[in-house]
């Protein structure tokens, strides 16, 4: 395999057999010759197994055969939604499929993505060697930049924006968010520190909704009523992983959640104008009220 077909030909197998959810090796071949990562040769059982291994290596998705010599994957939950695995993959056959686009990249429309991707291989090296960061970082509400060094513990994607979740001298040692688009400067040093052996990403940011784990804002019970057509976009891209919808109206649904109220759940809520109401709890209406009888008398004066 050529090495700058091989990614893609690892995509195309897995989603292959996710559409399938079963299909046997005659079948696999034949969708294989009607696609161009053939490289113009079928495809042999040494090449489909060979496939087949770099894929569990790299993703630690597992492609089983069963009884009936069917083909399926037989750890989906590998692919939950919020995986690196599924994260990795749903992001190479993005790129698989711009790169088929190229030839109308004009009527392709993308996002622009904010700076700091330079200090992104800087990061998970320093995470993965346990090495300490010296970091240069500019706030918004700061005039100019200050250093510090940080103990690297985990990478967060939020909005379109990479976050290094550490801790640092000014932190007092608690761990502290910081933007990689804020950081002016960045390397890795020879410094290894100690992680916190309890420490769990996942468990860490599970009850806040974007980046900000703001320890004096406990989770609590929360329900949101979503007027049409908003209660749609909530059924397909749900606010947070706690949703649950408890009730359908004609013109609205009621959803429940788990979650603490921080700043950016607060902003996300303020974005969605007319189209949310906060039901519960009444201390978070209030606030919700507060902020928007503020931004009514920014209009009215």
């Amino acid at each position: 395999m050529k090495s700058s077909n091989t990614f893609r030909q690892f995509t195309w197998l897995v989603n292959t057999i996710l559409r399938a959810e079963k299909i046997d090796f005659e079948h696999i071949c034949q969708l294989w010759l009607s696609n161009d990562l053939n490289e113009s040769r079928p495809l042999s059982r040494t090449t489909f197994y060979r496939i087949r291994q770099a894929i569990d290596d790299m993703f630690g998705i597992c492609i089983e055969c069963d009884n009936q010599h069917q083909y399926y994957i037989a750890n989906p939950e590998a692919l939950r939604d919020n995986s690196t695995q599924n994260w990795m993959l749903r992001t190479l056959t993005v790129n698989n499929i711009l790169l088929d686009g190229l030839s109308i990249k004009d009527q392709l429309l993308l996002e622009d993505i904010p700076a700091g991707l330079e200090h992104l291989q800087t990061v998970i090296n320093a995470i993965k060697d346990h090495h300490t960061l010296r970091m240069g970082y500019k706030k918004f509400s700061d005039s100019e930049p200050y250093s510090t060094l940080i103990e690297p513990y985990c990478l967060k994607l939020f909005h379109q924006r990479w976050y290094l979740l550490g801790k640092t001298e000014r932190k007092k040692g608690n761990l502290g968010v910081f933007a990689l688009d804020r950081m002016t400067k960045l390397t890795e040093t020879d410094h290894c520190f100690k992680m916190d052996p309890t420490f769990d990403a996942e468990t860490f940011f599970h009850d806040y909704f974007g980046v900000i784990p703001d320890q004096n804002v406990k989770a609590e019970r929360i329900v949101l009523r979503a007027y049409s057509p908003m209660d749609n976009y909530l059924r397909t891209l749900p606010l947070h992983h706690s949703q649950k919808e408890i009730a359908t109206e004609k013109q609205s649904a009621l959803f429940e959640y788990h979650v603490a109220p921080t700043h950016d759940f607060i902003q996300t809520i303020l974005k969605e104008g007319n189209e949310l109401e906060v039901i519960e709890p009444k201390s978070l209406r209030k606030t919700i009220h507060d902020e928007l009888t503020k931004a009514l008398k920014r209009y009215r004066k």
